[in-house]
C-alpha cells in the first residue's frame, strides 16, 4: 500500500527543502530530525509499514505527526507565504517540538524559592528569634509569618536549599 490516500501530506518545496535540512542536521535534535523524516517520507507516499522499518519507530508516531500536520497545514502555508530565514527555521521548529505536558502546575515561582534561600541564608536572631540557627520546621514557620508562601514542607524545603547550596558552590 503507497501511503495513505486519504489523508496525503503535501509539502511545498521550501518546506521539503528545510525538513531536509532539519532531518539531516547535526545541530537538530533527535525528535526534530525523526519527525521531519516521518514528513518527508509520507510526502513521497511511503507507507507507514515501511517508514517504521525505516525509522525504527511506531505506527502511533506517524500517526500522530500526520494528522498534526494535516490538521496544521493552513498555519503552516502562511510560514510560507509570511516567513523567510531564521523566523521560518524557528517556526517550524517550533511547530516539530513537543507539546507541553500535562501534569501539575509550579507551586513556588522563582522569586519565591530566591526568597526562600535569602531567609535561610539569614542567621534567626535577625528575625527576633532567640535561635543560634534554623531549623526546618522553624525555618517553615519563618517563610508563612512573612507572607512568602502559604505553606511548604520541610522535605520541599530540603530541596530548594540543596539546589541553592550547590549553584553557590
Amino acid at each position: 500500500m503507497i501511503g495513505d490516500i486519504k489523508y496525503p501530506v503535501f509539502l511545498s518545496e521550501k518546506q521539503k527543502n528545510l525538513l531536509k535540512q532539519i532531518s539531516r542536521g547535526t545541530q537538530s535534535s533527535h525528535g526534530h530530525r525523526i519527525r521531519s523524516s516521518i514528513l518527508l517520507l509520507l510526502s513521497q507516499g511511503m507507507s507507514h509499514r515501511e517508514i517504521i522499518q525505516e525509522l525504527r519507530t511506531s505506527h502511533g508516531t506517524i500517526n500522530r505527526w500526520k494528522s498534526r500536520w494535516c490538521l496544521h497545514k493552513n498555519e503552516l502555508s502562511m510560514y510560507d507565504e509570511r516567513l523567510s530565514g531564521k523566523a521560518y527555521r524557528d517556526a517550524m521548529l517550533n511547530f516539530l517540538g513537543d507539546n507541553p505536558r500535562s501534569g501539575c502546575p509550579e507551586k513556588f515561582s522563582s522569586e519565591q524559592i530566591c526568597q526562600i534561600i535569602n531567609v535561610a541564608s539569614e542567621k534567626p536572631e535577625d528575625s527576633g528569634l532567640p535561635l543560634s540557627h534554623w531549623s526546618l520546621q522553624e525555618l517553615v514557620d519563618e517563610l508563612v509569618r512573612r507572607d512568602i508562601v502559604e505553606s511548604i514542607s520541610t522535605s520541599q524545603l530540603c530541596v530548594f536549599l540543596k539546589s541553592g547550596r550547590d549553584k553557590a558552590t
